[in-house]
């Protein structure tokens, strides 16, 4: 086995370690939103409102392949935030453009208008 094997297969495990620490993760968040709260008494709040706030799992493996990838760009959070603006405005746009083209009907014209009760 070449030392380049050796790394690629060293760095297979310890992501299979991450993945593994994500199912005990899991497991213990799904303990841990029954049990921990924030707040008072009579309105208690989740302490971690979502999963990827309590366990990071790309973040865990970024690191794991930034040792053994020297040029390795780690996926980071903010790249998310990104895309969902994108995917938010090309949305909005085509809303915009399908509105101009008459393909979207408002709910008062469609008869369906309950007093602004859905």
């Amino acid at each position: 086995m070449t030392l380049r094997e050796y790394q690629l297969r060293l760095e297979a495990y310890q992501i299979r370690r991450v993945n593994e620490q994500e199912n005990l993760a899991i497991l213990a968040w799904w303990i841990q939103s029954v049990q921990a709260t924030k707040g008072s008494p009579k309105h208690p709040k989740p302490v971690f409102g979502e999963f990827q706030d309590f366990f990071d799992v790309q973040k865990q493996i970024d690191q794991v392949r930034s040792v053994f990838e020297a040029d390795y760009k780690p996926h980071s959070h903010t790249t998310r935030v990104i895309d969902r603006a994108k995917i938010f405005n090309r949305r909005l746009e085509e809303f915009k453009r399908l509105k101009a083209a008459g393909k979207i009907i408002p709910w008062k014209e469609r008869g369906m208008d309950n007093g602004g009760k859905l």
